[in-house]
């Protein structure tokens, strides 16, 4: 009897480590799978030039977004991110057809040596009237959009974004608050500056917070948009609109109260632009800021 006593109670002990040992197999498979889940980043880049441009990746879950890219003389340095991410871009946004935002993209496009690119996302720009208006503010001039144009006027990805059109995008919502429009037009400055009047203006949400992306948005564009949108401009993170010369206003950034404003361009402009003023502003309230003294720079949207 004794003996069977002994049997079973080694029965029991060996059942329970089975259960143990499973108990634990499952939550090393749970944190491993938590380690491995891949976070939001969204990461500014510096140019190859060292002048103001504009080139942010989004990576979430193993996708890849591209906003704008920033000047022609950029685009090997982004073939090597995209390489990183397989030779393949899920969405391609472009904020407007100046050098400093499209000029990689077009080198790319033109030759993709192996890229591929599911989406390309525009401003939803009007060919034609900003062909015949020309550039009489900007000395971009418009080789850059003739460029974009004839490379995808005929692709079967690409899509003109809207104003206060809503769209998800590997897995984050996008709210599209300025694009080009007749409101472009109707507010537009004396300089006519279509162009960066009419730049995408986007809200990009993860699961708890957000990144507004202001492109070139100029001050032109300020009362409409705060009138129209009021809190809704905002985000967790912000990108400072026209590499923050001559665009939203000190007193905007304040309202938005971000955590942290990303200003694309190189500290040697902070003694001839305005930007200079609103860094100062901006690091004197604790704003956490980022520009291309230290980039590239990375955070995460949760």
């Amino acid at each position: 009897m004794n003996r069977r006593i002994v049997i079973f109670a080694l029965l029991c002990v060996l059942a329970l480590g089975g259960i143990s040992a499973a108990v634990h197999m499952h939550n090393k498979t749970g944190n491993q799978e938590k380690m491995n889940t891949d976070g939001c980043i969204i990461t500014q880049y510096s140019d190859a030039t060292g002048r103001q441009a504009n080139c942010y990746t989004i990576t979430n879950s193993g996708h890849l977004i591209i906003i704008d890219g920033g000047w022609a003389e950029n685009a090997p340095a982004l073939r090597k991110v995209i390489a990183q991410n397989g030779n393949h871009v899920d969405a391609w946004f472009i904020s407007h057809t100046h050098s400093d935002h499209v000029g990689a993209f077009n080198v790319i496009y033109a030759d993709p040596q192996g890229v591929t690119i599911d989406k390309i996302y525009d401003n939803g720009y009007d060919y034609e009237f900003i062909k015949e208006a020309g550039e009489p503010y900007d000395s971009m001039g418009l080789e850059p959009l003739e460029t974009f144009h004839n490379l995808t006027k005929d692709a079967d990805n690409i899509i003109h974004l809207r104003r206060d059109e809503e769209l998800e995008v590997c897995g984050l919502r996008i709210h599209v608050y300025n694009a080009f429009d007749d409101i472009v037009k109707q507010n537009v400055g004396p300089d006519l500056d279509y162009q960066n009047d009419g730049s995408l203006c986007m809200k990009i949400t993860n699961q708890d917070e957000s990144f507004l992306y202001t492109g070139d948005v100029k001050a032109d564009m300020n009362k409409y948009l705060f009138e129209t949108y009021g809190d809704e401009l905002t985000g967790d993170y912000v990108q400072l609109s026209h590499h923050g010369n001559w665009g939203f206003g000190t007193e905007d950034y304040d309202r938005m109260n971000a955590k942290a404003y990303f200003a694309d361009i190189t500290p040697e402009f902070y003694e001839s632009h305005p930007i200079g003023e609103l860094h100062q502003h901006l690091v004197d309230e604790g704003k956490q800021y980022y520009d291309y003294g230290t980039a590239p720079n990375s955070v995460e949207l949760k």
